[in-house]
């Protein structure tokens, strides 16, 4: 039973009546807005203003691109999407979540189409074009819309203490050639909903300081997505274009076990091989598996030189690299100076 918050609205059910009499074929697919506007037109009926929208909504004659009302601040936008209404593609340079509350419904995102289910999130990719077909009571989608600046500070700041992944959704969401979205599968987890149904409520009601309450809410729905559900995130490969939910486990394991792994032992352990694990390493970071392993080497040995009395060949030991003058060469390319000159830096500095 729904909450009565999500029960549809007359638009709803006027679009459920269409569907149920004939008007499934609108939702089987991605609709632009002209096919829109001609449906509007032969129909003669207003399926919401299409001129209208063009003017204060769009930025260009052919309505697909929302104009960007959340550049600054912590602004956040939560909105219920329609069941039933058409899929129009459109795309938007703020960063969108899409949260399916309960039910499900097709995403589909650029060239693909994909199924979304109880519990879903899906961050989608600045400038990515998309629709959204819900085409059942229960189907309730919850749209959040915030500036990258935001989304940047609340997500991404909160992974620096894991560079290597915090690059790598920085690459993925902000690198149109790589993959248009990520997805956190977290089911019927609980905490989730309540946070959602809440922020939705807070949006919907505007109380006293009601965008500072959904501001914290958004902030603690990150942390809760990091701390459960970080490695389970599933990404569209980019090689051919199906989903792949190893690679952010992938770069967390090369991220953990960067002194000692290999190309060949990382293929073995995800079941890959060795050609085509480099080649969505490639595709996916922009770098290839012995840059990836390097930079979490030489991070390690920066942490290290200022952390511990370990001598320079001991730290280049423990991070792999059993070879001094290799692991001076390698150190120095990354930072400029040798291991020795910056421990004396740091040292010189504190």
């Amino acid at each position: 039973m729904l909450d009565k918050v999500f029960q549809l609205s007359e638009r709803e059910r006027r679009f459920k009546s269409e569907y149920e009499n004939g008007g499934q074929h609108f939702l089987e697919k991605p609709m632009s807005y002209q096919e829109y506007a001609l449906i509007s037109k032969e129909k003669k009926k207003d399926y919401g203003n299409i001129e209208h929208y063009h003017e204060e909504i769009t930025t260009n004659s052919q309505g697909n691109t929302i104009k960007d009302f959340y550049e600054d601040g912590d602004y956040v936008e939560i909105v219920l999407h329609g069941r039933y209404s058409y899929p129009l593609m459109h795309n938007h340079a703020y960063i969108e979540l899409v949260y399916v509350y309960s039910g499900s419904c097709v995403h589909f995102v650029e060239d693909q189409s994909f199924d979304m289910k109880t519990g879903d999130v899906c961050i989608l990719a600045p400038n990515a074009m998309h629709a959204i077909s819900a085409i059942n009571d229960e189907a309730v989608i919850i749209n959040i819309m915030m500036s990258k600046k935001m989304f940047d500070s609340s997500f991404l700041r909160m992974m620096r203490g894991n560079q290597a992944l915090s690059d790598f959704f920085e690459h993925v969401l902000y690198n149109k050639k790589v993959s248009p979205y990520i997805i956190y599968p977290t089911g019927n987890d609980e905490w989730m909903k309540h946070a959602v149904l809440n922020m939705y409520k807070e949006r919907k009601e505007k109380d006293y300081l009601y965008n500072e309450s959904v501001t914290l809410y958004i902030k603690q729905m990150f942390i809760h997505l990091l701390r459960h559900y970080e490695m389970m995130a599933i990404i569209s490969n980019p090689i051919d274009n199906t989903q792949e939910s190893n690679i952010v486990a992938l770069i967390g394991y090369i991220t953990v076990n960067y002194n000692h792994v290999t190309l060949k032992s990382t293929a073995q352990f995800f079941g890959y091989n060795e050609t085509y694990l480099g080649q969505i390493l490639q595709k996916y970071t922009g770098k290839n598996f012995c840059t990836l392993l390097t930079e979490q080497q030489m991070k390690n040995a920066k942490r290290l030189l200022e952390e511990s009395s370990l001598s320079v060949t001991e730290v280049g030991c423990e991070v792999g690299c059993y070879d001094s003058s290799h692991f001076i060469r390698k150190f120095k390319k990354m930072y400029g100076v040798t291991p020795s000159m910056w421990r004396k830096m740091k040292s010189n500095k504190e």
